[in-house]
């Protein structure tokens, strides 16, 4: 009798314990689990959420939260698999891509070989999709799970232009009930879109990839880098990107937040619309390139977060010419150069410059240093959206300009291409009308060809022309930074960027 007794109450306590073990495992779970929001700002205001239809950096760094692609590319290079389950190349200019079944859109709709055909033909005949789709002849359904890609030629970095932004798929039915209801399979989809203030995603239940506990991600649009620092110091958002660099120093020494620098491959550039009479002669943009300071700009506004440009094509892209044409500062050269251009006293110009922090104090330098050569420049400042419409807009003749542009695939077309080849004038993203029909035929003949490194010694010879013809001036290749409070976990950032948080834990 006494043996059963314990026996009993073995059995009663190894029960209580399991019960106990159980309950905290769940309580472990709550906690990880808990909803969370996400409050982040950001220098800019997005400008559209159509993937084939955005342009812009600031766009598509959300874009890709809430659409996928048929694949992806990893920070190493590898291409990720989204909403491919099997690619197969069958010849030189056939691919066949098997999709998987089981992805929902953030409606409950199940993703189909339908969406991904209209989504991926609306990009190939968008002009500003251009280069990324230049060697789609065309796509095709052969059964409910497969879709065949026809292509002109061999194209080694097809898969990577399918992970591009604007190859992300989205909802047909929805799509053609409203152009404006962009549905996607992504992480999130839009809950509120407040124009000028901020953007309001929620998670999409039916994205299964993640083990993140956010909830819902607000991101607010706040121009000022100041008004930024501020709202993270006291803790009305968690995560602020690109800080100035001495606010980025002070946050950088406080335990209480996680700061991160990157190398991105951008460039930042002084733009110049060659159909403007005072600037269609390449020896005033010579002047003005020898005008400006480039390192005082690096260590001044950048306090050393940036790198001096050599060349359009970002010093860490592979193809980067460190050797092409340069302009140092050199003050008489550039009024030399003014006098036999026909403008010996200089002229009057404005400068268009979105309201960027920095950006405005890049262009109060470049004003300063173009004083010295007696060009007179008037800085006009943008709110974002409306700066990105000036500067793609064909019937507006821009004066100077301050742009950006970033590229994801390692690959220099991607920035020779749209910015410079006279075919992307249509596109709206060679918005300074510029036509070489020598550095055209180059960038056509690299595009075709498959020997990596032959290909290479023509886009650095396809940068040499840019250099000289200078339409546009590569002034430094900026650094990006964010910071957030340390309680948040598993924020990844890809070489563009942008950011994922499909593994990120707000504790």
């Amino acid at each position: 009798m006494k043996k059963k007794i314990i026996y009993l109450a073995i059995i009663i306590l190894t029960i209580l314990f399991a019960c106990s073990q159980k309950s905290k495992e769940e309580k472990n779970k709550e906690v990880v689990q808990e909803k969370k929001t996400l409050t982040m700002a950001q220098k800019a205001e997005i400008k559209t959420l159509d993937p084939q239809k955005a342009t812009d950096s600031v766009s598509r760094s959300i874009i890709q939260m809430i659409n996928q692609r048929l694949v992806n590319i990893d920070n190493d290079g590898n291409i990720v698999f989204e909403i491919a389950k099997e690619i197969k190349t069958v010849d030189a200019k056939t691919t066949l891509v098997k999709i998987k079944d089981n992805i929902k859109f953030s409606n409950g709709e199940t993703l189909t070989i339908d969406d991904v055909l209209f989504s991926l033909n609306r990009a190939k005949e968008s002009p500003k999709m251009a280069q990324d789709f230049y060697m789609i002849e065309s796509f095709e359904k052969v059964d409910d799970t497969t879709l065949k890609i026809n292509t002109y030629y061999e194209a080694g970095n097809l898969l990577h232009k399918l992970s591009s932004s604007g190859a992300g798929i989205i909802n047909k039915k929805s799509f053609e009930e409203n152009e404006d209801n962009i549905v996607g399979s992504g992480m999130f989809k839009v809950k509120e879109w407040v124009s000028g203030d901020k953007l309001v995603l929620e998670r999409n239940e039916y994205f299964e990839d993640t083990s993140s506990n956010i909830n819902k991600l607000v991101i607010k649009f706040v121009p000022e880098a100041n008004s930024r620092m501020i709202m993270l110091e006291t803790g009305e958002i968690d995560l602020a990107r690109d800080l100035l660099p001495l606010d980025f120093k002070k946050i950088s020494e406080d335990n209480k937040y996680t700061a991160i620098e990157i190398e991105t491959p951008s460039n930042m550039f002084l733009g110049f619309d060659l159909r403007n009479e005072l600037l269609s002669d390449k020896r005033v943009r010579q002047a003005i390139a020898y005008a400006i300071n480039n390192e005082d700009l690096v260590n001044t506004i950048f306090n050393g977060s940036a790198t001096a440009a050599t060349s359009p094509v970002p010093k860490m892209t592979t193809g980067h010419n460190e050797n092409s044409n340069s302009y140092p500062q050199d003050l008489e050269k550039a009024k030399e150069l003014l006098a036999e251009a026909g403008y010996p006293d200089g002229f009057d110009i404005e400068l268009y410059v979105s309201e960027d922090n920095q950006r405005v104090d890049m262009a109060i330098i470049i004003q300063d240093n173009l004083k010295k050569i007696g060009i007179n420049a008037k800085i006009k400042t943008f709110q974002w959206a409306s700066y990105v419409s000036t500067i793609e807009n064909p019937n507006i003749i821009k004066p100077l300009f301050i742009m950006s542009w970033n590229i994801s695939n390692d690959d220099p077309d991607e920035v020779l291409y749209p910015l410079y080849h006279s075919s992307q004038i249509d596109a709206h993203t060679n918005v300074i009308f510029y036509k070489n029909e020598q550095f055209d035929k180059l960038i056509l003949e690299a595009r075709r060809m498959t020997d990596k490194e032959k290909r290479m010694k023509i886009y650095k010879e396809a940068q040499d022309i840019i250099q000289e013809d200078l339409p546009h001036y590569t002034l430094v290749y900026p650094k990006q930074n964010f910071a957030f409070k340390s309680n948040i976990k598993g924020i990844e950032v890809n070489r563009r960027g942008y950011f994922n948080f499909q593994n990120t834990i707000v504790e």
